[in-house]
């Protein structure tokens, strides 16, 4: 069995991959001249006949059988087969900081974007510490929720770490649906099969630890299918939280385990007290304020950085910014962004 470098990770079982039917083919053709060379000592040039083509055939068509059945893939159809295949030979990549210098300067760039999140990122950078301490390798930490008022920049600060790090993300968004199929994949009972979206992200990336970022966390509910199944974000959740669950995790649509503990989630809410407590308990609560003035500055000044706007009109604007932010409801992230852009927007001419 081939064993994998240090820079991939098993997702899946090496047995998984199972030589295809023109591999044994090619094998049991290159018995066969083997044995025939062997019988006539060499002294022939060894060709074989249509009979012993079929039956190459034939032995290789049953070989194929029995090794898909024991790997226990025999009822995936074969369009499916490649990109598992291609999997559990090479591994997947686990992207992300591997030295201490370089956990320091993601935490520098993760504060340069994001300041108001700073308790979060400095809590990221001394779980990546703590990982690499002990031997881990590649981004890593335990499950978080943030939760605040909308606007903040929750998702977008997710957004920012799987930038700065080059790793896929993928939003799941619990405000448009309930379905928990859309993390663990379908199940009989459903309309139509498909895998869950972390499953189809390792194996279209080839990459262990994408970030999964659920939104609305707290407005998790269940969903029931036409035959009477029910499925829920918090129950499917659960088993990708849980290290060992996540380890041993058996798609329902393609009925084998894939390791998922290296998935990193980042769920958001915008009310902490309606999360439901089984996420709570698996996961690093982080409750945030609104953006104070400063924030909000610090944020637009670094959208404006380089601008050629007339320093008047950008000190106006940022005044403007910080009032709003004082204000009760505060001001979100994405009206910070429009104004920024209408201090960039050239002013119209005058006509004469």
């Amino acid at each position: 069995m081939t064993k994998l470098p240090n820079t991939r990770f098993a997702v899946l079982p090496p047995r998984l991959a199972v030589p295809s039917q023109a591999e044994l083919e090619a094998r049991f053709r290159a018995f066969f001249i083997k044995m025939r060379s062997n019988r006539y000592s060499g002294h022939r040039l060894i060709k074989l006949g249509y009979d012993q083509e079929r039956k190459i055939k034939f032995l290789a068509e049953q070989a194929w059988v029995r090794r898909m059945r024991e790997a226990g893939i025999s009822t995936i159809k074969k369009a499916e087969l490649p990109a598992l295949d291609a999997l559990a030979r090479e591994g997947a990549r686990l992207v992300g900081p591997s030295t201490e210098d370089e956990v320091y300067r993601f935490a520098a760039a993760l504060h340069a974007e994001s300041g108001w999140m700073r308790e979060v990122s400095t809590w990221i950078m001394n779980e990546m510490l703590r990982h690499l301490a002990a031997g881990g390798r590649g981004f890593a930490m335990p499950p978080v929720i943030l939760a605040g008022p909308p606007g903040i920049g929750k998702s977008h600060f997710a957004r920012t770490i799987a930038r700065i790090l080059g790793s896929p993300v993928r939003m799941i968004d619990v405000g448009g649906g309930s379905a928990g199929f859309r993390i663990s994949g379908t199940e009989k009972g459903w309309g139509s099969e498909q895998p869950g979206i972390p499953v189809e992200t390792i194996l279209a990336t080839h990459v262990a630890n994408p970030i999964m970022v659920v939104d609305e966390v707290d407005k998790a509910g269940t969903l029931y299918g036409i035959k009477g199944g029910s499925t829920s974000i918090t129950t499917s959740l659960l088993q990708m939280l849980e290290p060992g669950t996540a380890r041993s995790f058996e798609c329902p649509f393609y009925r084998v385990p894939f390791d998922m503990s290296r998935v990193v989630w980042i769920m958001t809410a915008n009310d902490a007290n309606t999360i439901p407590a089984p996420l709570r308990d698996r996961s690093r609560l982080f409750v945030l304020p609104k953006l104070t003035a400063a924030d909000a500055a610090a944020h637009f000044d670094r959208l404006i950085d380089g601008d050629q706007t007339q320093v008047s009109d950008l000190a106006r604007c940022r005044d403007f910014i910080m009032k709003l932010a004082d204000r009760p409801e505060g001001i979100s992230l994405r009206r910070i962004t429009q104004l920024a852009n209408a201090a960039r927007a050239p002013m119209p001419r005058m006509l004469h």
